[in-house]
Formats: C-alpha cells, structure tokens, sequence
C-alpha cells in the first residue's frame, strides 16, 4: 500500500478564534511548499463564517463542522472570520 501522508496537525484542547484567524500553520523553514492538508476535520462550537483557500466562504451553523478528505482539493488555507468562536481541528497532509 502507498504512503499517502507525512503527518498530522491538529488542536489539543478547544480553541477560541480572533478575528481573521488562519488555523493552517506556516511551513516549516526547511519546506519549500506550504501544507496541502488531504483530510481535515473542523468543529465549530458557536455560528461561524470560515474562508476556504482564499476563495470559497461558507457559513457553518454552530456544531455543523466541515470535513473533506483525499478526493477533495487539498486545503491550503481555512480562515476562521469571526472572532471568540470555540473551535478544533485535525488535518492529515
């Protein structure tokens, strides 16, 4: 079977959000792309509105959540727009 990732990332403990916040972390300095998440599990806790690689924004009723996984455009980017919005993740790339 194919290796399909290098690791994981992800929250440990609930998160609260400040305005414009980007959860997909910088590259590490010895990376010459940044992260290309192929599976990724968001729980929101509160009503949020979240900016998806820069151009798709969508609106997730609190406990809604958003999953995609390996058939999916890989995530790059996932801004959470509103601020104090309790939050966690986990994210495979």
């Amino acid at each position: 079977m194919a290796k399909q990732g290098s690791g994981y990332l992800g929250t440990n403990k609930i998160e609260v959000s400040s305005l414009n916040q980007e959860i997909v972390p910088e590259k590490p300095s010895n990376w010459t792309i940044p992260y290309h998440l192929y599976k990724f599990s968001f729980i929101n806790y509160q009503d949020v509105i979240v900016l998806i690689n820069g151009d798709t924004e969508i609106f997730l009723k609190a406990g809604q959540g958003f999953e995609m996984n390996e058939i999916d455009k890989p995530i790059t980017s996932f801004i959470i727009k509103d601020a104090n919005v309790e939050y966690s993740y986990i994210a495979a790339y």
